[in-house]
């Protein structure tokens, strides 16, 4: 004979499964922890004192950022939100640690308004 599934039981099973399955997504949700794999990013033909070469810089250390931080995006809008904070920081590390005084200016200016670095770079 068999037995009916009891509803406190089913209720207390699918909360443990959830909470089982919860906890290595909580574990990766935080872009602070980001271990992810290293890019260098190749400068040595640009004129990191110029805006035109401080700007190529830029494009290709956020294209560097990208690639890094895309395997955070799942499609939904907390992980789009901890992927472009990832983003953020390892561009803003990688500006300071470069340390030209163009790139800076460049970055903070593309900061305020993207469209008018693009513009720069053509």
């Amino acid at each position: 004979m068999r037995k009916a599934f009891q509803p406190i039981a089913t209720g207390r099973l699918l909360a443990t499964l959830a909470a089982i399955i919860s906890l290595p997504l909580a574990a990766s949700a935080s872009a602070s922890d980001i271990t992810g794999r290293d890019v260098t990013v190749q400068y040595a033909d640009v004129d990191t004192d110029s805006i035109a070469g401080a700007t190529l810089l830029l494009q290709r250390i956020q294209v560097a950022a990208e690639s890094v931080c895309a395997p955070l995006d799942h499609g939904d809008l907390a992980s789009r939100s901890r992927r472009l904070a990832c983003e953020q920081k390892l561009t803003a590390a990688a500006v300071t640690r470069v340390n030209s005084p163009a790139l800076a200016s460049v970055y903070q200016s593309a900061r305020r308004d993207p469209r008018r670095v693009m513009a720069q770079a053509k």
